[in-house]
């Protein structure tokens, strides 16, 4: 896969602060001449005003013209240190030069030499406020003792009071820099696995694929879902789950690269970014991590490559979310337009998620859940796999739901729950019906809120007449619904959802799905 060099991704907030600095810069300059300027026209009749006024109107002049760049070009750049230490040495030469032309260190105007040592504390690495430190320091020393007649006792005063603010802003200087980086490694860090989160790991792909645009590089996103982790939490508790997602992130980065990125993206969810690594390169690779991560835990895995796969991060996403899905309900995604419109769809269902409060990964759930189920009962190949499509597409048609109904804020109507609740599979399935190949999901999709009674909707079906799979989404998008995070309700444990589904079986539910999904969450060996 070839050397790499690390990439330099931008703090943004670094950015702000010193695009900033900038326009304070320039307000301080333009403030600092004004005064200068009223202080040369009250002391008119000493010698050189004329001169000091005119250098003091070109350097608010300068700084008007600062102030007119691009300045966050101007940070971004990599020669943003030397723009800025040269602002600040033409600044300490300015000063010199008219402590000068007014008679040297018993000038009012010596007292300048105090604004570049904070501006500089406020913004610039630590080498630069040294370099400017120890510059001012030393042309207050040396305008003091060369121009007019120095009083020695009064300047080394001077000199000692402008050492100690020097000492005071490298201080500033050194610990705001050590707090600046632990800050942003804090925001960009996983605080239980001490990966990159979704922030640092999306800055870092961000980065990643610039330079793979600019060098004609590939690069290649790996997303990685633990199969059945909520199971390690439910059944072992949450400080066994905790200690298992670290033993992933370091069996993970055991065997990448140095320079390959691990990030935890939320849950139990995770990505992996490899530089340089075309498709064939990666699969070796997600190989590898899948294999290691059997000591303990099943992993499923999605793959997308820059640039066949997408040119921006959230086609890459799309791609990768899209082959993750389809692998771990037994799919292999054909190539092209398909793959694309699935990626497509998968973003849907991942909206109408991120949409709940708090957000979940509901649609995940039922796919897990509806694909259990279906086992149980015998499913298999094709047909399985489709079952898990459905149950993460189940949901699509809430896209087009207000936000106060998609997070239950409120009651509704019988009006508003006929034209917004009871069409959304109608409208769920029409959108599914857009991705070729999933012919038989359309149906379940539509039909997934069909009570075995008749008394479900869209089309009042019952029994028989209701496909089976939806029969086994709408059991399995109950318990999941029972068992998840609402804001609107407290979380039902498993026993309880089962028990109110086995109340409801035969009404709403279908008893024979009930019974299936009782049985896998016991655990029991699947009847002959």
């Amino acid at each position: 896969m070839g050397q790499h060099q690390p990439v330099r991704i931008v703090d943004l907030w670094d950015v702000r602060l010193r695009v900033g600095t900038v326009r304070f810069g320039v307000w301080i300059t333009i403030a600092v001449c004004s005064v200068g300027s009223v202080y040369c026209f009250a002391s008119w009749q000493y010698p050189n005003r004329a001169l000091m006024l005119a250098l003091l109107l070109a350097a608010m002049a300068s700084s008007l013209a600062v102030g007119t760049l691009d300045a966050e070009r101007i940070v971004r750049s990599r020669w943003r240190e030397v723009f800025f230490l040269g602002w600040s040495l033409l600044d300490i030469a300015f000063i010199a030069t008219i402590e000068a032309l007014d008679g040297g260190a018993r000038s009012p105007l010596a007292a300048v030499y105090f604004l570049p040592l904070v501006f500089a504390a406020l913004s610039y690495p630590l080498p630069a406020v040294w370099a400017i430190s120890l510059l001012d320091v030393g042309a207050a020393l040396t305008v003091g003792a060369v121009v007019g007649d120095p009083d020695w006792t009064y300047l080394g005063f001077f000199a000692a009071t402008l050492g100690c603010t020097a000492c005071l802003c490298v201080w500033q200087a050194r610990h705001h820099e050590a707090q600046r980086k632990d800050l942003a490694r804090a925001s960009r860090t996983d605080s239980l696995t001490d990966s990159l989160n979704r922030r640092g790991f999306e800055e870092r792909l961000d980065a990643e694929l610039g330079e793979s645009l600019r060098g004609g590089r590939p690069l290649t996103l790996v997303l990685i879902d633990l199969d059945d982790f909520k199971r390690v939490n439910d059944t072992l508790g949450h400080a066994a789950g905790d200690e298992l997602l670290c033993w992933v992130v370091t069996t993970v980065r055991a065997a990448l690269r140095p320079f390959d990125a691990v990030g935890r993206l939320g849950g139990d969810e995770f990505a992996v970014l490899l530089p340089g690594a075309a498709r064939a390169d990666a699969l070796e690779v997600a190989a590898r991590v899948r294999d290691a991560l059997t000591e303990r835990i099943c992993a499923t895995m999605g793959v997308a490559t820059f640039p066949e796969d997408g040119a921006d991060r959230e086609e890459l996403h799309r791609r990768a979310d899209a082959e993750l899905y389809a692998a771990k309900h037994g799919s292999k995604l054909m190539p092209g337009p398909a793959a694309r419109d699935l990626g497509w769809a998968a973003t849907l269902a991942q909206t109408v998620d991120r949409r709940t409060t708090p957000p979940d990964d509901h649609s995940s759930e039922v796919a897990r859940y509806a694909t259990a189920i279906a086992r149980r009962m015998e499913w298999d190949g094709e047909e399985l796999s489709l079952l898990g499509l459905a149950g993460m597409l189940h949901d699509v048609g809430k896209i087009t739901l207000p936000e106060r109904i998609l997070r239950g804020a409120d009651a509704l109507s019988p009006e508003e729950h006929d034209l917004h609740v009871r069409a959304g599979p109608v409208v769920g399935a029409e959108l599914v019906s857009r991705v070729d190949g999933l012919g038989p999901a359309v149906e379940w999709i539509r039909h997934s809120h069909e009570n075995w009674d008749g008394s479900g909707y869209p089309d009042g079906l019952s029994g028989e007449s209701i496909p089976l799979g939806s029969r086994i989404l709408h059991v399995a998008d109950a318990f999941a619904s029972m068992t998840g995070r609402r804001s609107y309700r407290s979380t039902v444990s498993a026993d309880a959802a089962l028990e109110e589904l086995g109340r409801q079986a035969g009404s709403q539910f279908d008893p024979a799905c009930v019974e299936a999904l009782e049985a896998h969450l016991s655990g029991s060996a699947p009847t002959p």
